[in-house]
């Protein structure tokens, strides 16, 4: 396997809910100088929403494997939850699983339980960002300077991006206009005693 000492030295340190240091698709830029054809290609397929095709491109890293198994029983999680909420049947929402051991299905499990549990839906996108981190330092807690090294990093960069797109005052915001939008036909019925 190789090893990437250089480049990966070169790399900022990451840290959960800290200011994003580079982008990813700067961490992909610098990557292309550094990395073999096909490592490159493996860290470019390297994303959070891995494709809803039966087998994901992995591009021989068992770190990219896990994490989109992972990810897909996280999917495939939320989308049940959310069917038995609605009292839907939840298989037109599920994606075919991707082989995985008990202790990853648990994991992706109690990682979906606990961001549809969440006190708002921030709170749940943040509880699933914190899941996905800890996933990545699970699987990939030492710099090995290899691969699968970097292609955590990279998934971590996407966490980062992730969150610093959370904006809670604009969210805020569009969850008022839309609650106000439905109000407004019912309180007009309700004066008038006419249904629109």
């Amino acid at each position: 396997m190789s090893r990437y000492y250089y480049f990966a030295a070169t790399l900022p340190a990451l840290q959960f809910g800290a200011a994003l240091p580079i982008s990813s698709e700067e961490f992909l830029r610098r990557a292309r100088r550094h990395l073999s054809r096909s490592d490159y290609k493996a860290i470019e397929g390297a994303v959070l929403s891995p494709s809803p095709d039966e087998s994901p491109f992995t591009g021989g890293s068992a770190l990219l494997a896990r994490h989109d198994a992972w990810e897909r029983a996280l999917r495939n999680s939320l989308a049940t939850l959310r069917a038995e909420r609605l009292g839907r049947p939840a298989q037109a929402y599920l994606r075919p699983a991707l082989p995985m051991d008990e202790a990853l299905a648990a994991s992706a499990s109690d990682a979906a339980l606990a961001a549809f549990k969440a006190a708002s839906p921030l709170e749940g996108e943040l509880a699933i960002e914190r899941a996905r981190w800890s996933f990545l330092d699970r699987e990939c807690p030492f710099q090995t300077f290899d691969l699968e090294s970097l292609v955590a990093y990279r998934l971590e960069l996407q966490v980062l991006e992730r969150i610093a797109l959370f904006q809670p005052e604009r969210g805020e915001k569009e969850y008022r206009n839309v609650y106000a939008a439905i109000l407004r036909p019912a309180q007009s019925s309700s004066e008038t005693g006419v249904l629109q």
